[in-house]
């Protein structure tokens, strides 16, 4: 259960996320020394190393990408703090990155390989998002939603010839960031129905 009863207390908001984003500030660097073995590779997901359906999410193509992401995920915490446990975000962050790597699997076979953390952060800022225009903050909802669907597009448009493309010294995969969107709005829609339901 995705639990959002510990939503009520700004400052506990914030800490949660802060831990989040602390964890991965040190797990993203040292995940990268194992970059070969937890890369989305499709070959060696065919023989049978499925976890790399999910740890691709964990890797990076250089240290701008990795340093990109960790960027993102402090942002996120500063801007839109998710409301709920460290361990139901470790979750809902597992549940993204299963979004991201089936995703791909299932409806890009053309993608033989995918490192980033983007298309989990994607997904977190579409669960922030969501969560603020649930609580009516209109304005941060507005921000976040239309960034990241603003900055797919973007991604999308430009192809290899994007300036992030560039930097991290591999195509962006948009359609990760859809995927993990998608994944995002789906458990924003779960634990809004959740906080609804609960007597």
């Amino acid at each position: 259960m995705l639990h959002t009863s510990d939503a009520t207390n700004p400052l506990r908001k914030c800490s949660t996320t802060c831990i989040i984003a602390i964890i991965f500030t040190v797990l993203l660097p040292l995940l990268q020394f194992f970059h070969d073995s937890l890369l989305y590779y499709r070959h060696p997901i065919v023989d049978g190393e499925y976890w790399r359906l999910w740890s691709g999410s964990l890797v990076h193509t250089n240290h701008w990408h990795l340093l990109l992401n960790v960027a993102g995920l402090w942002l996120l915490t500063f801007i839109a703090p998710l409301p709920f446990r460290v361990h139901t975000q470790l979750l809902q962050i597992g549940c993204l990155a299963t979004c991201v790597g089936a995703g791909l699997w299932w409806l890009n076979p053309e993608v033989i390989w995918y490192a980033g953390f983007s298309g989990v952060l994607y997904g977190l800022f579409m669960l922030g998002g969501l969560y603020r225009l649930q609580q009516r903050d209109w304005l941060t909802a507005a921000i976040i939603l239309l960034g990241i669907c603003g900055k797919t597009g973007w991604d999308w448009w430009l192809g290899t010839e994007s300036a992030t493309a560039s930097l991290i010294e591999a195509p962006v995969i948009y359609a990760a960031h859809i995927y993990g969107m998608a994944g995002g709005l789906l458990l924003g829609i779960l634990t809004h129905w959740q906080s609804n339901t609960k007597p």
